[in-house]
């Protein structure tokens, strides 16, 4: 991927250093100019996070080809419908982004179902709701029984109209809550593709937009 290849509307993310290690933030390329890109001001719990002029930041881009990044520094600031961040253009991307997958994260309840594949006797879909949801796996309550390491297949309602597919396994089953009787469970997505990764960054993307209007803190 080179830097002629960026374009509006690419969904991007931030990663920023802070004290106990790094964060990251869902983005999206707005403009781009000669000199600079536009970037959509980060949100976190339904406001804009405050980034200051001069903040030294690493842009994380996932493509079809691999994951490429470039350091840069916020110039300025653009207050528009949509705030944004002002960069520097990078002359080149690196595809040697350092870049563990601690996708961006978000609090939210979804429907999902969910079936055991790894089960010899064969088992019926389950139904659990979400906690936090990112393209590398989510946090979710359900009534049924899980076990770690069993592989699954998921199926999250993202809206009405949308229904998301994926292979997983499971990571953690916390203690069962006495007073709900369901239990939380942790799963990683199996080889998910880049393009259910880019639908599950969109959808958070657009989600965290959403709540910012409404002033919906989360």
């Amino acid at each position: 991927m080179k830097v002629e290849d960026l374009k509006v509307n690419q969904l991007i993310e931030i990663k920023v250093a802070i004290d106990e290690g790094f964060e990251y933030y869902a983005s999206r390329i707005e403009e781009i100019g000669d000199k600079y890109l536009f970037i959509s001001m980060p949100i976190r719990k339904g406001e804009y996070i405050p980034m200051h002029i001069g903040e030294e930041i690493l842009i994380v881009i996932y493509h079809k080809t691999g994951t490429f990044g470039f350091f840069t520094q916020i110039v300025g600031r653009k207050w528009e419908q949509i705030p944004l961040l002002i960069i520097n253009k990078p002359d080149r991307l690196s595809s040697s982004v350092n870049q563990k997958r601690e996708y961006v994260r978000l609090k939210v309840a979804l429907p999902l179902r969910y079936q055991i594949v790894d089960n010899e006797e064969g088992s019926e879909a389950e139904e659990g709701i979400t906690v936090d949801l990112s393209a590398g796996g989510l946090l979710f309550y359900t009534r049924g029984e899980l076990k770690a390491d069993q592989k699954l297949i998921i199926e999250l309602q993202f809206n009405p109209q949308e229904i998301f597919f994926a292979k997983a396994h499971v990571v953690r089953v916390f203690e069962r809550s006495k007073h709900e009787n369901a239990m939380r469970v942790a799963i990683e997505f199996d080889d998910i593709t880049e393009g259910q990764r880019d639908r599950i960054f969109k959808f958070i993307f657009e989600k965290q937009r959403e709540w910012a209007r409404k002033g919906i803190l989360r």
